[in-house]
């Protein structure tokens, strides 16, 4: 076959030549002379070769209660398999993003798209462990648009090392349409999702180039070191990465065994995606169409790609101690809260963080991704007047770094704040890169007025891991261009968080047979004998719910045909440990056959789901009953009960008794 002996002839000169339908290029070194050619897709053909690659389609990830739209970035794409957005020609590989009115399946709903592109992988149809993995591509450029060429594992169903990230994730290149002389080169390793960490670099194009030039873009892949090449320079190397199952891990015997994960058989994916939280979404400079084209795609062997990997590396994990800054003689963890501390304080040096233009902002630092803010002091109160609010909530970012948060301790955080026009800003105390930005607080949504020096306070449970580098953030961004003050920042412990014990008889589960009734205990409004439980629905459902002969009934008068959660029964602050196994049962009818969701799992933040099934209820009573393990020590777990979905405009009743959970 001419590609074969094309690529032979290259090896053999030590050189890797431009492909003749890309369109032209300079020469590119090779970056390992005794490389051996595995496989390749020269995109010489009519068509996407389906033998080597398969489309995937839609706007994102799972299905039922486990969709996530967007692909977990809130992209905007709606990726499809037409020859508008996908096809080969002229010895490329073409993938179009386009501006358009589409109307795609979104878990079974018909969901109106503006922009449609594409996105192939090789997953069931080829993948390896180690090796080099060259890509010669055009990207575009664009406020928007996310060009990506990467990898994921074959085992996607996490059986080997857990689900993403811990089971890893290699990003050849990712290019911000934004940032056209810029490109990126990042794995995802750590705990699952929302526990991963990454670790990358981003660099400048060699010899002054753009993205929409003509670059070859290598991955070379051995069992204890990665690197990435542009044009055959080296830009990047790691050598440092972890997998581990547990949630978050406690110490080095949680982890997967050296080089985990990155030691299991990963496939390719090549897609352009449109807006979202990489790049933001397009604005008005944006192209209405912009393509991606590759003119190949060639996988090698090295010599010693599966070398040993020796031991682990010494490195720095999320669990391991840092130095932790004291709190003030007030308790406060927040250093100049009240922006107003003068560069004389013994507690400044030269190393402080500070905000340009705001001379008493000592220990605090704005951060922008596409939003623009100038910040100042004004009468006392730290001001931010937001020029460009940008697409996500933090593209403009008031932050304060270094803030020590215990396991299990209680916080209470207070801080005035107001704006020129009433808007909205989220609050999120949480974690650093090292810990996946976890948000400790979760991510709290404040309405602000007008009015000066307003009290804002809220208080949260530390359920995280103890971190001395937690961070306080004020995301500012996506609410208009605006001005917020911001004065009095206080983080302050109050108390241990009380971790609810199990009943005598060892039911996790209170008021499991909806027969309590204690006026000091909060259940569902305006319904007895339903004490620490509590019900939520869409508010389109006319639901009820009520109490009879010790059963709980909910009756939903209009139900939901795609979405399970317009009915929510919950009971919250279930205390969990890591590895314990538990049962969970209870009685359950429905006036006709009827199939609800039901789901342990985190109340906030990731809402990770550790028991997440179907139960068919009948026209009859009947026990149900699951087990699982518990994969975190979560003190406020939550156990819910979703609605069914059925026919628009029909109604049904569910019934429920006895709900237990207990240790196996």
């Amino acid at each position: 076959m001419e590609t074969t002996r094309s690529l032979v002839a290259a090896l053999l000169a030590a050189t890797i030549l431009a492909a003749c339908g890309g369109g032209g290029g300079s020469v590119a070194t090779t970056t390992d002379t005794a490389q051996t050619p595995v496989w390749q897709d020269e995109f010489n053909g009519k068509a996407v070769d389906a033998g080597k690659w398969s489309a995937q389609i839609g706007n994102g990830i799972g299905s039922g209660a486990g969709y996530v739209s967007g692909w977990g970035n809130n992209e905007l794409e709606y990726y499809t398999d037409r020859a508008e957005n996908l096809k080969v020609e002229d010895g490329n590989l073409v993938i179009t993003a386009r501006k358009e009115a589409f109307t795609g399946d979104a878990n079974g709903t018909a969901t109106n798209f503006t922009w449609t592109s594409a996105r192939i992988r090789t997953a069931g149809k080829f993948s390896r462990t180690y090796g080099k993995f060259e890509i010669r591509a055009k990207l575009p450029r664009g406020k928007g648009l996310w060009p990506a060429i990467w990898m994921l594992p074959e085992d996607q169903a996490g059986t080997s090392y857990g689900t993403w990230a811990a089971n890893g994730e290699l990003d050849i290149m990712e290019g911000w349409g934004s940032k056209p002389t810029r490109t990126g080169h990042t794995i995802h390793y750590g705990g699952m999702w929302p526990n991963n960490l990454y670790s990358g670099k981003e660099v400048d194009f060699p010899n002054a180039g753009s993205i929409d030039q003509w670059h070859v873009y290598t991955l070379e892949w051995r069992s204890n070191e990665i690197r990435w090449y542009v044009d055959g320079q080296l830009v990047s190397t790691k050598t440092e990465w972890w997998s581990s199952k547990a949630m978050p891990p406690t110490s080095d015997a949680d982890l997967n065994a050296w080089p985990a994960p990155f030691d299991k058989p990963f496939h390719l994916l090549l897609n352009l995606a449109v807006g979202g939280n990489f790049d933001g979404n397009p604005d008005a400079t944006t192209p209405d169409t912009a393509q991606m084209l590759v003119d190949y795609v060639r996988v090698y062997s090295l010599p010693d790609e599966a070398r040993s990997p020796g031991t682990r590396p010494s490195m720095t994990y999320p669990w391991t101690p840092k130095p932790a800054r004291a709190a003030l003689a007030d308790g406060n963890l927040i250093y100049n809260g009240g922006f107003d501390w003068a560069a004389s304080d013994s507690r400044i040096d030269a190393s402080t963080a500070s905000i340009t233009g705001a001379s008493s902002s000592h220990f605090w630092l704005l951060y922008t991704s596409d939003g623009a803010a100038t910040v100042s002091n004004d009468a006392g109160a730290l001001k931010t007047e937001i020029t460009q609010p940008g697409s996500v909530n933090y593209a403009v970012q008031v932050r304060q770094d270094g803030i020590n948060l215990v396991n299990l301790k209680r916080y209470q955080v207070k801080f005035k704040a107001w704006a020129s026009s009433p808007r909205k800003l989220m609050l999120k105390i949480g974690g650093g890169p090292d810990r996946g930005y976890a948000a400790y607080s979760g991510e709290q949504v404040i309405t602000l007025g007008t009015t000066p020096n307003a009290q804002q306070s809220l208080s949260f449970d530390m359920f995280g891991t103890t971190d001395a580098a937690a961070r306080f953030e004020l995301n500012l961004g996506n609410e208009g261009a605006n001005t917020v003050w911001v004065d009095d920042v206080e983080v302050k412990e109050i108390g241990d968080v009380p971790i609810r014990a199990a009943l005598p008889d060892g039911n996790l589960i209170y008021n499991g047979g909806f027969s309590d009734e204690n006026p000091s205990v909060d259940g569902i409004a305006g319904v007895n004998n339903t004490d620490y439980w509590s019900f939520w629905e869409s508010g389109a459902n006319g639901a009820a719910a009520s109490v009879t002969g010790g059963a709980l009934k909910l009756a939903v008068a209009h139900v939901d045909p795609a979405n399970n959660w317009h009915i929510q029964l919950m009971q919250k602050k279930l205390p969990l440990i890591s590895g314990q196994r538990y049962t969970l049962s209870f009685k359950g009818r429905a006036t006709d056959a009827r199939t609800v969701r039901v789901v342990v799992g985190e109340d906030g933040g990731s809402y990770a789901r550790y028991l997440d099934v179907d139960a068919a209820l009948t026209s009859s009573d009947q026990t149900l009953t699951w087990s699982f393990t518990a994969p975190v020590t979560n003190y406020s777990a939550q156990v819910q009960i979703l609605g069914a979905v059925g026919a628009a405009g029909s109604s049904y009743d569910l019934v429920f008794d006895d709900f237990r959970l207990q240790k196996n």
